[in-house]
């Protein structure tokens, strides 16, 4: 397969989950979560760089996102976990590095912590779960009501209209970039179930003060588990003080952060961070070079 990118799907008892793949089925295996209103493309940029790297990277449409099913009930931590604790064996995965991008990350180290013998090392990546601090949008779609007033006011033809209108990106200064990540966020907003999933899911782990909760209070990062954490200098949806809190607390731990803004270092600067994740994949690996924190 080598650097190619496909589609494929498995079924998980009466659902489907969908999933793109990249690189050979024997190397190394590298699980990819993505976050709240969004799906496995935020990782095209970073599917075949890290392919290119010999690893088998398989990046999830998590249940009730993208194109995976979307069955009605709670999509809480747990129910993500048990979803993956399925998956992965049905991938030919009997445990992998598991990378999670925001929401991504907080089931990451969930699932680290409920099944160990799941995940050999996490990447987190402007990760959730690490304080109480979230951008305030995402806080105010947790109020009560929240999900009726963006049902309503949704009209797919004029949003249709806006996203493909030149004259206003341009007016806007809206990059290439940041339109591919405002149409995921329709395709998760304007489909009712997926709406109902994004809620849901949302839910569960923010509340309008805030982040439920951290993984530092309730003792869910470990000192055994081998951890890297990647961020950029200015997240305007999580701060990078979660980032460097958590490796004083992890000393053992990787911090690899990026300057500038952005909530998606993944995708602004792919190449780089995926030499930096297969660094970390092949640190106990004789014949690749470690490494010791890394910091741009």
């Amino acid at each position: 397969m080598g650097d190619q990118v496909v589609r494929r799907a498995v079924r998980l008892g009466h659902d489907w989950v969908s999933y793109l793949e990249a690189g050979p089925r024997d190397g190394p295996p590298v699980l990819l979560l993505h976050g709240l209103l969004s799906d496995a493309t935020t990782w095209e940029l970073a599917l075949p760089a890290l392919a290119s790297h010999g690893l088998r990277v398989i990046a999830l449409d998590l249940p009730g996102h993208g194109d995976s099913a979307k069955p009605r009930g709670t999509y809480l931590l747990d129910d993500f976990a048990i979803a993956l604790d399925r998956v992965l064996p049905l991938l030919g995965m009997e445990s992998a590095t598991v990378v999670g991008h925001s929401f991504g990350g907080a089931i990451t180290v969930h699932f680290g912590y409920h099944y160990p013998h799941r995940v050999q090392r996490q990447v987190l990546v402007s990760a959730g779960g690490l304080g109480r601090e979230v951008n305030v949008g995402l806080r105010l779609l947790t109020v009560d009501g929240a999900e009726a007033v963006v049902g309503a006011v949704l009209d797919r033809r004029i949003i249709r209209r806006l996203l493909g209108s030149q004259r206003l990106h341009r007016a806007a200064g809206l990059t290439e970039d940041r339109l591919v990540n405002l149409r995921r966020i329709f395709r998760s907003l304007a489909d009712p179930p997926a709406r109902s999933a994004f809620f849901a899911s949302a839910r569960g782990v923010i509340e309008p003060s805030g982040q439920r909760g951290s993984f530092h209070e309730m003792e869910y990062l470990v000192e055994h588990l081998p951890t890297m954490l990647v961020w950029s200098s200015q997240d305007s949806v999580i701060p990078v003080a979660h980032a460097r809190d958590t490796h004083l607390r992890l000393p053992q731990s990787r911090l690899v952060v990026f300057p500038g803004g952005g909530h998606e270092p993944h995708r602004r600067n792919a190449q780089p961070f995926a030499d930096a994740v297969a660094s970390f994949v092949y640190a106990d690996d004789p014949d690749v070079p470690g490494g010791a924190d890394i910091v741009s």
